[in-house]
């Protein structure tokens, strides 16, 4: 239990660092971290119950384009602000050192097989973005108050 709220913080943390690096103002770090946080809980979730790295990032990249665009409708900025923080934990970086190393030490087999899991986990994290890019605005509650606003603001 106190791993995976250490993992959590651990991810709230790296991702309001990503943000800072990627020059996101900073009224924004917390959304960010939260967002980064709970697309990290997800995929831990899944991991703990189903083991299945592929469809927990799938997962946790659909929670992640979600959060990302309700925050954009709420705060009126661009969701690759959030998203591109946010996803930040998802991404195989270990997996890709994995290989780099595997294949330059000889190991071609073993390197063969973690490229193929590394290149799965980036199919799954496009795919992920993908669809949740193609969820229509009205399945989002921040675009619905938006849109109240707008018409009793012009009545």
């Amino acid at each position: 239990m106190m791993t995976t709220l250490f993992q959590i913080l651990a991810g709230f943390l790296g991702t309001i660092s990503f943000a800072i690096l990627f020059e996101v103002p900073r009224r924004y770090y917390v959304h960010c971290g939260v967002i980064g946080a709970c697309g990290w809980f997800i995929y831990l979730m899944i991991m703990h119950f189903w083991v299945a790295p592929v469809a927990a990032t799938f997962i946790a990249s659909l929670v992640l384009i979600y959060l990302s665009r309700e925050a954009s409708f709420a705060l009126k900025a661009p969701v690759t602000i959030f998203l591109i923080c946010g996803i930040f934990c998802l991404v195989p970086g270990m997996g890709i050192y994995n290989f780099t190393y595997n294949f330059f030490i000889g190991d071609s087999i073993k390197a063969a097989q973690i490229g193929v899991q590394v290149l799965k986990i980036a199919i799954a994290i496009a795919v992920g973005i993908t669809v949740g890019y193609e969820l229509s605005p009205k399945f989002f509650y921040s675009y619905h108050k938006m849109q109240r606003i707008k018409i009793h603001s012009h009545e």
